[in-house]
């Protein structure tokens, strides 16, 4: 009888088992209800800070009573109808029978294109309040460069009725391809029912293009350089790499604008900008035509800059990066800033984030560069008495024999050139015994020459090394620069001179009468 009984309740606990199981299925895999004929969709892959639009294109017309689609299952929402039969010249409006826009209709490319104009023109659309679903920009701040660490965020659409959706990711760094969601029922074989498919989330990744710019500096060859020291008559090379966002047919706004703002201290060298593109299909670099873009030096926020190349997205959009070098050089005046603070420049890529909103603009920039360059200020004086000394010329070799040239600018010397405009090689100490020599870079064999000393002091024999390694701080070697006097002999015509000019007449006249009288002695 135990035995029964223990096989009666294995029974009922498996029917039970059973049941749930049926049960959770059940609520899984439901046939469709007023109920249960709406969705949530979930776009993952988004960085904080932008704005999701979702828009209904499209209804499904099912019949709740038989639980099943209409015989005319799809049909466009009122917008979309009036937006169709206006497609007259892109042979759109033959789609407003929508069972000819069906998968089997029309393929991949052709539907892509379809929606790349209907989001160029959605703003154009009239939906109803229920139709067009925009939620707040997504919490969180936003950061550049934007990483996939970044894209952590989400956007939630809930209580979404059946039917087509496209959806625009706007505002962010990233350029967002649009997004088709079908949230439409699906006949389940097994079940011989009508089903939405996984109808409380639909989680859709967004498909993004990341625009970044880096700035570098290089060398001659283009290879990167991590020297920041430079002295005032060197070139520097610089590099710029900017990727291409990916834009589909029918943008509203495609625009794609590289820029350099070198602030006051660096000089574009003219003619020095050369552009280049990497290709898509096989990382291939080659020389991009000047057709492809304009110069000028206004960034579409109206900012000023150095150089502003404005591309014509069309000439570009096969290749993955752009690529810029060109050189620049410090000033030979004031606005070179000498020390820590360093000559500050960057680069800015300002490119449409939302390609569907004509005029759309966001800008990215390189973190700041900085050039150092440094100086030397000396002060003529007295060995003895410490006095500052006038009239003193100097020049400026590295090394024992390469002799420097000069730009002077107010009451500084820069180091130039020697086809500088205006470039010298005397450099001479000022009314108050100062000579200042600036944009020396670091590492250099300076050495100072005295070529002409203060009237009556001997001139240094000597030369001075300039060592400027060590004043990055505060970014001049400052010293003295001590002369001696020359030993003075009585003015000419004094009281002295006639003393010691009478004594020697006295002793010659002395000679005279000695070997007179001696040579008289003899003869006798």
């Amino acid at each position: 009888m135990k035995e029964k009984t223990k096989e009666l309740k294995f029974i009922a606990l498996t029917i039970i088992l059973m049941l749930t199981i049926l049960m959770l299925n059940n609520k899984a895999l439901a046939s469709i209800t007023e109920e249960t004929d709406t969705g949530t969709i979930t776009v993952s892959g988004l960085e904080a800070g932008v704005t999701a639009t979702a828009y209904q294109l499209s209804t499904v017309n099912y019949d709740y009573t038989a639980d099943q689609p209409l015989d005319t299952p799809y049909e466009w929402v009122d917008g979309m109808k009036t937006w169709l039969e206006g497609q007259t010249e892109t042979g759109y409006s033959n789609y407003l029978d929508i069972e000819k826009f069906s998968a089997e209709k029309v393929n991949e490319e052709q539907a892509k294109e379809f929606y790349s104009k209907l989001a160029s023109e959605i703003e154009t659309i009239t939906f109803k309040a229920e139709e067009k679903i925009e939620l707040p920009a997504l919490s969180g701040t936003q950061n550049y460069p934007v990483n996939e660490d970044n894209l952590k965020s989400q956007a939630i659409f809930e209580d979404c009725e059946m039917g087509t959706y496209l959806i625009l990711i706007t505002n962010g760094y990233r350029v967002y391809t649009p997004i088709v969601v079908n949230l439409n029922p699906e006949y389940n074989e097994e079940t011989e029912e009508w089903e939405l498919k996984d109808y409380e989330v639909q989680n859709i990744k967004a498909k993004s293009t990341n625009p970044q710019i880096i700035k570098t500096i290089t060398n001659a060859e283009g290879t990167t350089n991590n020297d920041v020291n430079y002295s005032t008559k060197d070139t520097i090379y610089f590099k710029i790499e900017a990727d291409v966002p990916q834009y589909l047919n029918n943008s509203k706004s495609d625009s794609y604008y590289i820029s350099d703002d070198m602030m006051n201290g660096l000089n574009l060298v003219s003619g020095s900008i050369e552009v280049q593109g990497q290709k898509i299909e096989n990382d291939a670099i080659e020389t991009i035509s000047s057709s492809a873009y304009t110069e000028g030096t206004t960034r579409p926020n109206q900012s000023s800059a150095d150089f502003v190349l404005n591309f014509d997205y069309e000439q570009i959009k096969q290749y993955k990066k752009i690529i810029i070098t060109y050189s620049a050089k410090l000033e030979l005046g004031a606005n070179t800033v000498i020390g820590k603070e360093g000559n500050i420049n960057k680069a800015y890529l300002d490119y449409s984030n939302n390609p569907y909103e004509a005029d759309s603009n966001k800008t990215q920039e390189t973190s700041e560069i900085k050039v150092y360059t440094y100086g030397a200020e000396m002060t003529k004086i007295d060995k003895e008495t410490k006095e500052t000394l006038t009239g003193a010329i100097f020049e400026l070799y590295i090394g024992e024999n390469d002799k420097q040239y000069f730009v002077k600018s107010g009451d500084i010397y820069y180091l130039a050139n020697s086809t500088d405009p205006g470039a010298v090689t005397n450099l001479e100490v000022d009314g108050e015994g100062l000579l200042k020599i600036y944009g020396l870079d670091t590492g250099i064999d300076y050495k100072l020459k005295e070529i002409q000393a203060p009237e009556n002091y001997y001139r240094a024999r000597d030369l001075k090394d300039i060592d400027i390694t060590g004043t990055e701080e505060t970014g001049k070697l400052v010293f003295d620069f001590e002369n001696s006097k020359k030993f003075q002999l009585p003015v000419t015509g004094g009281i002295g001179t006639i003393a010691f000019v009478a004594g020697g007449v006295v002793f010659i006249g002395l000679g005279i009468m000695l070997y007179v009288v001696t040579s008289r002695k003899n003869r006798k």
